[in-house]
């Protein structure tokens, strides 16, 4: 099975645009609706990078986030937090995992490429 990036939002238009930036970059990227669709993905096979929004019906990003915190299997995973809540930027990039934060509103894709960079993927342009 390759290699891919998981993008956990519960927003189709979201997960299609982060997908479609990752396929024109060259990589995989698979889909999750909400936190507990992305944890059987991950427990299949865990994927590079997740980029993980926060507020999702079910199972939303901050119980997610814990759940990969302590499991062995993914605790190890960089996460990438992309959520529509702004001024709390610096908060959460503090958490567990979490390598960057990118508010829904300012997303551009040289900040997302630089992000994975920072996870080891995908170089500079």
């Amino acid at each position: 099975m390759r290699d891919y990036i998981l993008v956990v939002d519960d927003d189709p238009d979201i997960r299609s645009l982060v997908i479609n930036m990752l396929k024109m970059m060259g990589m995989e990227g698979r889909k999750a609706i909400n936190g507990e669709h992305a944890l059987k993905l991950i427990d299949e096979h865990p994927p590079k990078v997740i980029v993980l929004d926060l507020i999702m019906p079910v199972m939303d990003g901050f119980l997610t986030l814990t759940k990969l915190q302590t499991s062995q299997r993914s605790r190890h995973i960089p996460i990438i937090l992309m959520s529509a809540l702004s001024g709390n930027e610096n908060h959460v990039k503090k958490l567990p995992g979490v390598i960057g934060v990118m508010p829904k509103s300012q997303f551009s894709i040289d900040d997302f490429q630089l992000l994975l960079t920072q996870a080891g993927i995908a170089r500079q342009r």
